[in-house]
C-alpha cells in the first residue's frame, strides 16, 4: 500500500498545477462550445475564463487563510470550496451566472471526480500489497462491511417510512439510494494522518502508519462497493434485444477499465516525460470518465481500475508521482462543483436525516472497530482514528446526482456533504485524543513543532 498522497511539496511545479486545473478545462472547451446547452462560443468561453479566475483566487485563499486556521485550529476542512461553489451555483444567489449553467460542464466535473479514481486506483500496487499488514485488512474490510450495511439498512427504513411528510420511496431507487449512502458512509481519508504528521513532524508513531493503510484500504472497497451498485440498480434503457443483467454491467466495467489502462500504457511508452505523461493523463481520464457517465457505469471504478493497470507497469512510479503532485487542485475542483450541484431539500427532513447519518456512521465505526480489535492487539477504539471521510465520499455524491434522479437524490447528496464538512472538521482532534490516549502523544506539545510553510494534504 502507497503512502497517501502528500500534496506538500512546495509550489516547485506551478506548471503542472496549473495545469492540474486549466487542463480539464481546456480539453472540454470545445465540447461545451458545442453544447446546446452552454450556449454561444463566447458565452461559454466567457465562463471558462471566469471559473479559471475564482479557481485561481481560491487556491490562494487557501494557502494564506484556510492553511493558517488548519495550522492553529488542528482542522482539516473542505467547507470554504463547498460554500464557494454554492455561492457561485445558480441556487443560493440566482444573480450569480458563472456556474449557473452546469450542464455544459458535465465533462469537467466527470473529470475531476475520475482523476480521484485513478488516485485511489494508484494505491494498488500488487508489489507493495504482499507487505500490508493483515491488521489494515482485517479493519479496513470488517469497517465497509459493518458500516455499509448499517447505514443502508437504517436509509432503507428511513426512506420507506415517510417521515417527516416526505413520500415513501420503495423499490431499486430507495435501495440504491441506500447502498450509496453506505457505500459513502465507509469511505474514509487519511487527512487527519497527513495534518498530525505535518503538525508533530517529530512524532514516532506506530498508530498513524496502520490508520493511513486502513483508511486507503476503505476507500478503495467502498469504490468497489459503490461501482457494482451502479451495475445493479443500472440506470437507462439498451438498444439490445434483451436487457443486459447485472453481472454483464460489471464485466462491462472490469472491460472498459482494464482495456484504457493497457491503451494508455501502450500509447505512453517507456521514455515519457513529466509533462507529457501528465497531459496523458488529462486525456485518458476525460476519455475513461465521459464513456463511464455515457454508459451510466461508476466513473469511479473504471478509472480505479485503470490506475491498478498502471501502476503494475514500469511507468507506475512516474505515473503516480505525476498525479500526485496534481491531487491538490484537482480537489479544488472537485469541491466546488460539489458545492454548485447542491439542491436545497426541506429543512427539516434534511436536517434530521443529515444528524441521523452522522450517528449512524459513527455507531457503526465504533461497532466495527470492537469487531476487528477482537483477539488481537489492536485498541477497541481505534475507530476514532479513521472517521475522517474525504474526496471519495464526495466524488460518489456526484457522480450519483448526475446519473440518478428521484425524490432521494436531493437528500443523499445533503447529507454526504454534510457528513464530509463534520467529519473532516473533527477528525483531527479525535485523532490526537487517540493518540495522546495511547501514549503516543503528550497532552502538553510544544509549539515549535507547528510547521511554518503551508499545510497541503490528500486523501
Amino acid at each position: 500500500m502507497r503512502r497517501s498522497p502528500d500534496i506538500s511539496a512546495p509550489l516547485g511545479a506551478p506548471f503542472r498545477r496549473l495545469l492540474a486545473v486549466a487542463g480539464p478545462l481546456v480539453v472540454c472547451a470545445p465540447a461545451l462550445a458545442a453544447s446546446p446547452a452552454g450556449g454561444d462560443d463566447a458565452a461559454t468561453m466567457g465562463t471558462i475564463i471566469a471559473l479559471l479566475g475564482v479557481v485561481a483566487a481560491a487556491y490562494l485563499l487557501a494557502h494564506v487563510v484556510v492553511d493558517w486556521v488548519q495550522r492553529r485550529l488542528l482542522i482539516v476542512s473542505g467547507f470554504e470550496y463547498l460554500f464557494l461553489g454554492m455561492l457561485l451555483g445558480p441556487v443560493v444567489i440566482p444573480s450569480v451566472h458563472i456556474l449557473g449553467d452546469l450542464t455544459a460542464l458535465a465533462p469537467i466535473i466527470a473529470f475531476a471526480a475520475g482523476w480521484v479514481g485513478l488516485l485511489y486506483g494508484m494505491e494498488l500496487d500488487l508489489r507493495t500489497l504482499i507487505t500490508i499488514p493483515d491488521r489494515s485488512l482485517r479493519l479496513a474490510a470488517v469497517e465497509v462491511l459493518v458500516t455499509c450495511s448499517v447505514v443502508a439498512a437504517t436509509a432503507i427504513w428511513f426512506f420507506q417510512s415517510g417521515l417527516f411528510g416526505l413520500p415513501a420511496v420503495t423499490g431499486p431507487q430507495a435501495w440504491m439510494s441506500a447502498g450509496v449512502l453506505g457505500a459513502a458512509a465507509a469511505a474514509a481519508s487519511s487527512s487527519a494522518v497527513d495534518l498530525m504528521d505535518l503538525r508533530y513532524p517529530q512524532l514516532e508513531s506506530r498508530l498513524l502508519p496502520l490508520l493511513r493503510r486502513t483508511a486507503r484500504l476503505e476507500d478503495v472497497f467502498a469504490i468497489v462497493v459503490y461501482g457494482v451498485l451502479f451495475c445493479v440498480f443500472h440506470m437507462g434503457s439498451t438498444r439490445t434485444a434483451v436487457p443486459p443483467a447485472p453481472s454483464d454491467w460489471v464485466l462491462l466495467t472490469l472491460g472498459l477499465g482494464l482495456f484504457l489502462g493497457l491503451l494508455f500504457i501502450l500509447f505512453l511508452g517507456e521514455d515519457a516525460s513529466s509533462n507529457t505523461r501528465f497531459l496523458a493523463l488529462v486525456g485518458i481520464i476525460v476519455f475513461a470518465s465521459g464513456a463511464a457517465f455515457f454508459l451510466n457505469v461508476s466513473a469511479l471504478l473504471v478509472n480505479l481500475l485503470l490506475g491498478v493497470v498502471i501502476v503494475n507497469t514500469r511507468q507506475g512510479e512516474g505515473v503516480f508521482e505525476t498525479l500526485q503532485s496534481s491531487a491538490k487542485p484537482v480537489r479544488l475542483i472537485l469541491l466546488v462543483f460539489a458545492g454548485a450541484l447542491w439542491v436545497p431539500v426541506p429543512l427539516v427532513p434534511a436536517l434530521v436525516f443529515t444528524v441521523g447519518f452522522l450517528l449512524v456512521r459513527l455507531l457503526s465505526k465504533m461497532v466495527a472497530g470492537l469487531v476487528a480489535a477482537l483477539g488481537t492487539s489492536m485498541r477497541n477504539d481505534v475507530f476514532r482514528g479513521v472517521l475522517a471521510q474525504g474526496e471519495v465520499a464526495v466524488a460518489m455524491a456526484i457522480a450519483f446526482k448526475l446519473v440518478y434522479a428521484g425524490p432521494t437524490v436531493d437528500l443523499v447528496y445533503t447529507a454526504i456533504l454534510g457528513s464530509f464538512v463534520f467529519y473532516e472538521a473533527v477528525a483531527p482532534r479525535l485523532l490526537k485524543g487517540l493518540l495522546v490516549d495511547a501514549g503516543e502523544l503528550g497532552e502538553d506539545v510544544d509549539k515549535a513543532t507547528i510547521p511554518r510553510g503551508p499545510i497541503e494534504y490528500g486523501g
